[in-house]
């Protein structure tokens, strides 16, 4: 091992270049250009102080972790500085190309509008705020028919939360079990000593209740099996593959813009828009209500 003295200088060497390398690294962000230019400035710090690129790193992180000592911090060195924080975006519209494009990536629908915006002012040649009208128009545009093509959804939570409802008085209700079994089933009734708690009740009609039940049951566990397959196969069930008839739809409708954005518009937009409201806090500044009947 070398002598305390002797580390003692390569540690009072390294603490400028690795101080050097903080205070350029917080200014920078995390995107592409950033950590290219945190990579550059490495590089020639470690060549300006003459020292071992792999050094300077472990100097480095041990001082974004903590000080060599309580003379050596102050609040320069700990924390995130003012201008750093006066300078992060606040809404989707002051963010760089790049942040978006990460958002995008990640399905969030405000990053796909606001890439879409930045699309539409590149190619029409409008302001960010007159550009809010072809994306309305497109917004529109995207959401027509929805009606019918949202319809199994919508009788499947019918039927589902119908069917749940129903099922309880079936099975636990006595007067709802006699009707049943007099209309539709014909089986014997049980003993009015075998039906005087709603636990009795529900034993008795558990006899034509558990096929039907344990049936439909089966039914929807094979169902859910096939749709599993079928995404490992990728194959798209109902819902993906009309999110990629809605994109290839507006694609052709709009074939001026760039497909991929377009597509990745249509595809994290959902099916139930909301139109804003006036005074809505969602609403950029400076731009009127969205309203159908614009």
């Amino acid at each position: 091992s070398k002598p305390a003295p002797m580390l003692a200088q390569r540690v009072q060497r390294l603490l400028p270049a690795a101080k050097s390398i903080l205070s350029t690294s917080r200014a920078l962000t995390f995107s592409a250009p950033g950590v290219l230019q945190r990579s550059l400035h490495f590089h020639a710090v470690s060549q300006q102080y003459k020292v071992q690129p792999r050094a300077l790193i472990l100097q480095f992180t041990c001082i974004q972790r903590r000080p060599f000592s309580s003379s050596q911090s102050n609040s320069e060195d700990i924390g995130c500085p003012m201008e750093v924080a006066k300078a992060q975006p606040r809404a989707y519209y002051e963010m760089t190309n790049e942040q978006l494009l990460i958002f995008t990536s990640k399905g969030d629908s405000a990053a796909c509008k606001e890439r879409l915006l930045r699309e539409i002012m590149a190619v029409d040649k409008v302001t960010w705020d007159d550009a809010h009208q072809r994306l309305f128009e497109i917004e529109e545009s995207n959401s027509r028919g929805l009606g019918l093509f949202t319809m199994p959804y919508k009788t499947g939570i019918v039927v589902s939360v119908a069917a749940g409802l129903i099922s309880v008085p079936m099975v636990f209700d006595l007067n709802t079990a006699l009707w049943f079994n007099e209309q539709f089933v014909t089986t014997e009734v049980a003993d009015a000593k075998d039906l005087e708690t709603w636990l009795e009740v529900g034993s008795w009609t558990w006899g034509w209740n558990e096929p039907v039940l344990g049936t439909v049951s089966f039914v929807l566990l094979c169902l859910q099996f096939a749709r599993n397959q079928m995404i490992n196969l990728g194959a798209k069930p109902y819902t993906g593959a009309l999110q990629q008839w809605r994109a290839r739809r507006l694609c052709r409708a709009y074939p001026q813009y760039n497909a991929s954005i377009i597509s990745e518009f249509s595809m994290a937009d959902d099916f139930k828009p909301e139109k804003l409201k006036e005074n809505d806090p969602r609403m950029p500044p400076h731009i009127p209500p969205w309203s159908s009947g614009n």
